[in-house]
């Protein structure tokens, strides 16, 4: 109910109409429901992360069985026939051997190869240093090998085996691949002297030693001779310090020469240096030559 007041003004009397002053609390408020346990935008983004998990899933997976459709399919088609395999760097080893040794063959499906194994297979095998496979599809393999190379024959417990340069050994010395070289024989306290035999080899592949590794048939190394040849063609010795490698071995060079040149050669049966100077024992008396500086 509202109420009329009555009031003064300059100009005359007027009537304001004023409305009942009401208390907030007492007007009437709307029912607006309200969700407050629940985040529609949260809602909506962890649908949409969902959706993208599950058809990024559903995609994998049916890339994974396109895929290994496509490798059943290659490895059974005759376009990938293994045809060609290509063996370099066998000295030694036969190609055939090479490739039990890898255990490979022509007829296999060449995707279904595994190069690793084959690679670690040929590195088991005493004669191979090194290795490397190569794939060329659709059909042809490469095989690429570094061998040990022998240099001599060791004798270790009733066996005779192939030995590297350096002395160590490769593999027993068979009637399927023999080969005929020196037999090399380190004596007790000896082991030292090992890093020359390589330096051996080089000096007489270098013609600083005018030998022939051919004419030779025993290698020692001892503490009292040192360096010790035995060539059997002449059935001379030859021994010298390698510990002064360099002049020993200009010095036994300059008196091999100068016994070529006189023809005397033939009557030498033993040469060796020490001390500077090379003595030398012919066949028909025992006879000291000096040497030269």
């Amino acid at each position: 109910m509202s109420a009329t007041v009555r009031g003064q003004g300059r100009r005359g009397n007027f009537y304001v109409e004023r409305k009942p002053l009401v208390h907030a609390t007492q007007e009437k408020k709307k029912w607006r429901p309200r969700l407050s346990f629940l985040n529609t935008g949260k809602i909506k983004r962890a649908t949409i992360i969902f959706l993208a998990l599950c058809s990024f899933f559903l995609l994998t997976i049916a890339i994974g069985k396109i895929f290994i459709w496509f490798y059943d399919a290659a490895v059974t088609s005759e376009l990938f026939v293994t045809k060609t395999i290509e063996v370099t760097g066998n000295v030694r080893l036969p190609r055939d051997v090479v490739l039990d040794y890898a255990n490979i063959h022509e007829g296999e499906n060449s995707l279904a190869v595994n190069i690793a194994n084959i690679e670690q297979n040929l590195r088991r095998t005493p004669w191979v240093e090194a290795v490397s496979v190569k794939r060329l599809l659709p059909d042809k393999f490469i095989i690429r090998i570094r061998e040990r190379m022998p240099s001599f024959w060791v004798r270790r417990d009733g066996t005779l085996f192939y030995a590297t340069e350096e002395g160590a050994i490769i593999a027993p010395v068979e009637s399927t691949n023999f080969l005929s070289l020196p037999a090399l024989t380190v004596e007790a306290g000896a082991e030292g002297l090992r890093p020359y035999l390589v330096r051996f080899r080089e000096s007489v592949r270098s013609g600083d030693l005018p030998l022939d590794m051919a004419q030779i048939s025993m290698v020692t190394l001892s503490l009292s001779k040192g360096l010790e040849l035995y060539l059997e063609d002449r059935e001379m010795w030859l021994s010298f310090d390698p510990t002064d490698w360099d002049r020993n071995v200009y010095r036994i060079k300059r008196v091999i020469t100068d016994l070529i040149r006189r023809r005397e050669m033939k009557n030498v049966r033993e040469m060796r240096v020490v001390d500077g100077h090379v003595w030398v024992v012919l066949n028909q008396s025992a006879k000291n030559l000096s040497g030269t500086e």
